[in-house]
């Protein structure tokens, strides 16, 4: 299959672990690309190959265990690559980076990894794991850092700590901002409303129950809008049974979101400290600002580096279900408060966090990479 607009410049996006639709990957960067005019394949687990929104999509079969996918979802890939010869190629996921250096060896063609997150302080994250396997993990981890940063054309990083770790291979920061035109003016917060929104990956680790703790003691009648996939069954079934002060509205389109939040008067992003997180960029933040609501926070010092002198969101131990539910509260009982802080959130996020700023940089490497 050949991308229905034939020309010089065709890049494939190729991962086998996040869905065709992911966020980063679909979303912000093969779109970018597309609407820069470049031609655009993202090859990825899928029903069937199509075209949306100007990429083609190219069906790579669904592995159903990790192990699987680990060892077998690179063999899928590459097939699919040999079928398809792009001009450049844009790894997504670490078991990849083997498969980018054999294509650019093999093909001369440039080849770039996409670091998403620091996966050695990824492993870290996993406590389900024996000690020993998690040293062993983050050895292959480190090892596949290096091979990336070393053997392939360049590196996309998701924000500033991770590009500290990729010294020798041109580095390239493409920060997981929103897109400013997804999220409209944003309307007044409701007067009346005492709900509060988490919108992401749903885990313990991402204080899950801290934020039904939080709710669940409010005193002014705190309401809980949890939308994302959750991590386990155990939790889901424990969301599940909390009917009276908490909605789960399951795995919502991107597109939904700011609708999710406009009947919101703030978003959470109370993050354990694990390794993973401390210096992570919470996509979820930059929404919330975008939709001209406040935050309340993990009080992490690079998130309040960041984001503290804009005073737009209350930072908090997120370990303490207290210290949530008095921001919550706070922030119920003091409209003006949500208002100013949301105003305030939007024009920061408009002023310097908008992915239409991080997608001349993706569009200029990608250029750069192909020479055209």
């Amino acid at each position: 299959m050949r991308h229905p607009r034939e020309a010089a410049g065709v890049v494939a996006h190729v991962t086998t672990a996040h869905p065709a639709t992911d966020n980063r990957i679909f979303r912000k960067e093969c779109r970018a690309l597309t609407q820069a005019g470049l031609c655009v394949y993202l090859v990825a687990v899928a029903d069937i190959d199509h075209e949306e929104d100007g990429v083609a999509i190219i069906a790579l079969p669904k592995r159903h265990s990790r192990v699987t996918r680990i060892l077998i979802g690179p063999v899928d890939a590459w097939q699919a690559l040999r079928r398809l010869r792009p001009d450049m190629i844009h790894v997504h996921d670490p078991e990849l980076v083997p498969l980018a250096v054999a294509w650019h060896l093999l093909t001369r063609r440039p080849a770039v990894y996409d670091a998403h997150e620091d996966l050695t302080k990824q492993v870290a994250n996993k406590l389900y794991l024996p000690r020993r396997l998690r040293r062993a993990t983050a050895g292959l981890a480190r090892a596949l850092e290096a091979v990336a940063d070393h053997r392939l054309s360049g590196v996309v990083v998701a924000t500033p700590a991770i590009a500290k770790k990729y010294r020798h291979a041109p580095v390239t920061l493409v920060q997981n901002f929103p897109w400013l035109r997804d999220f409209p003016e944003p309307t007044d917060v409701d007067p009346s409303s005492t709900t509060v929104a988490y919108i992401g990956g749903i885990s313990e680790g991402r204080g899950a129950l801290k934020m039904m703790q939080a709710v669940a003691t409010s005193t002014r009648g705190a309401r809980l809008v949890l939308a994302g996939p959750i991590s386990t069954a155990s939790l889901e079934s424990r969301i599940q049974a909390r009917t009276d002060d908490v909605n789960y509205l399951g795995v919502i389109p991107a597109e939904s979101i700011p609708g999710v939040l406009a009947s919101s008067c703030a978003g959470l992003a109370v993050l354990n400290p694990l390794p993973n997180y401390l210096e992570a960029q919470s996509t979820k933040i930059y929404e919330y600002m975008a939709a001209g609501r406040p935050f309340i926070a993990s009080n992490f010092p690079s998130w309040e580096e960041q984001l503290g002198q804009y005073g737009c969101g209350i930072f908090v131990n997120p370990l303490s279900s207290d210290a949530i539910r008095e921001a919550i509260d706070q922030i119920i009982s003091n409209t003006e408060l949500a208002r100013e802080m949301g105003e305030r959130g939007r024009k920061a996020l408009v002023d310097n966090f908008v992915f239409e700023v991080e997608a001349t940089r993706l569009v200029a490497i990608t250029r750069g990479l192909l020479k055209i």
